[in-house]
This record gives C-alpha cells, structure tokens and sequence, in this order.
C-alpha cells in the first residue's frame, strides 16, 4: 500500500481542523478548539494511505509545524477567504513553506467560502497562475470531501507527488553570524 504525507499549514482559524474533521466523518463543529501543536489522521482510499497532518496556526508553535512538514509529499496551505488580512497570511506560509519545503507541491485551499468575502484579492489571483487552488465551506461536508477525492485523483494518484523530500533550511536563507565578548 502507497503512503503519502500531506501537511495542512496556514494561520490560525483557516479552517484546517475543519477540514480534518470533516474528513473524519464528523459533523461540522463552529466551536472546534484550537489545535496545539500537531493533529495526525490517517485515512486509507483505493489502497493509498494518507497521512494527514493539522498544524497549528499559531506563531508559538511555528517550528513544530516545520517540523510536521519533514517528509511531506504535499502541503497545503489554508487561508480563511473572508479575512481581510487574506494576502498577507498567504504570502507568509507560503515562505515558510518555500523556505523550509522548495520542491514540496503545493495546493491552497480557500475555506469560509459562505462567509462575505471583504475584498477580491490580486495577490491570490495571481498565485491563481501557479498553483491549484480550491475552495470550499467547511459547512458543506460533501464540498470539502469533494476538494480533497479531487487533489487525490488529479494530484496523488496522477503521480505528481513522487517521493519525499527532506526537510532542511536553503543554503541562502541561513545568516552566517559571529559573535564577540568584550571581558
């Protein structure tokens, strides 16, 4: 049997829980609490099986979410479409996730979709060029299932995702430091 490690990053309260645990089988829960750390699930389709990994949002746990993307064959980066900070949480996982995953896939995925959506986004429709985007309601248990047979089918089992990368920081990103003591 296949395994594939997908990782779903993004800010705190996109939706990522959401998603997981609708894909859990469980009804939609508006007071979800707040994942601490990392959320691990394991879900088998077809004869792969999917290691679906929710990382916290928050800043404080923010190398535990590095740490979570070791191995990935796929992250996906949640956004909440109705925040009006929409690009800035974007552009920000999306460096961590270039910073620490460069050959990883990457999918997005717009949750909140029945909320009113403040302002249409420039920056997201041109990372639109780039990488697949979906979006969906956590609400609508058979839209987020439908989101998620599609990255599989057209994804996964397409053999876009081939293997695992390691995970390690870029060669230009570490800051070379010295230090002196004045004794």
């Amino acid at each position: 049997m296949n395994s594939f490690k997908i990782c779903l990053v993004g800010e705190s309260a996109s939706g990522k829980s959401s998603i997981l645990s609708i894909l859990q089988n469980k009804p939609f829960n508006q007071n979800i609490s707040q994942t601490i750390g990392c959320d691990y699930w394991r879900y088998t389709q077809e004869n792969k099986s999917f290691e679906i990994y929710d990382t916290s949002g928050l800043d404080k746990f923010k190398y535990t979410t590095i740490n979570s993307m070791k191995g990935s064959n796929l992250i996906i980066i949640c956004f909440d479409c109705s925040s009006n900070k929409v690009d800035q949480h974007v552009e920000k996982w999306l460096k961590i996730v270039r910073t620490y995953k460069s050959v990883t896939p990457i999918i997005f995925i717009g949750n909140k979709i029945d909320k009113p959506i403040k302002q249409e986004s420039k920056y997201i429709n041109r990372l639109n060029q780039y990488y697949p985007f979906y979006f969906t309601s956590s609400k609508d248990s058979q839209k987020v299932k439908g989101v998620f047979n599609e990255i599989v089918n057209h994804i996964i089992q397409s053999n876009l995702i081939v293997e695992r990368v390691q995970i390690r920081p870029r060669q230009d990103d570490q800051i070379k430091s010295s230090w002196c003591c004045f004794c």
